[in-house]
């Protein structure tokens, strides 16, 4: 493992990410497979919050880390995102559907990135704390 990764950031991060994201790709998902050509505007909902979570998880990571709070702020998410789309792509299997790898890819490195960001705002909070202090 590297040096630079604080597992036990990165635990903290992909719970909080899991605590938000999870409930929300079960809404979405269950909202976006009624066969229905007039879906609702609730899956935007359920998508902003799973950006949030990608967010929150990252920030988090950041936080905790003592060292490149922007990785551990990617890895959380991604191990997070690992999680529920292992879940996901066995309940899709399950039910006939097929796995788009080129989709996974794509939000895979969506998390990442997201995860970063929130790993720099985390650095950004907890540097602040230690400064007012």
């Amino acid at each position: 493992m590297s040096e630079s990764l604080f597992p036990p950031a990165v635990r903290a991060g992909a719970l909080t990410c899991l605590a938000i994201s999870a409930p929300a790709a079960v809404v979405q998902a269950s909202l976006s497979d009624s066969g229905e050509t007039n879906q609702s505007n609730w899956v935007y909902l359920t998508l902003l919050a799973i950006v949030v979570a990608y967010l929150l998880g990252g920030a988090v990571a950041g936080r905790v880390a003592t060292d490149a709070p922007m990785i551990n702020g990617a890895t959380a998410t991604l191990v997070a995102f690992a999680v529920v789309q292992t879940v996901a792509a066995v309940f899709r299997i399950a039910g006939g559907d097929g796995i788009n790898p080129l989709a996974l890819i794509f939000n895979a490195l969506l998390a990442a990135a997201i995860g970063t960001v929130g790993g720099g705002i985390g650095a950004y909070v907890a540097n602040r704390a230690r400064v007012n202090r």
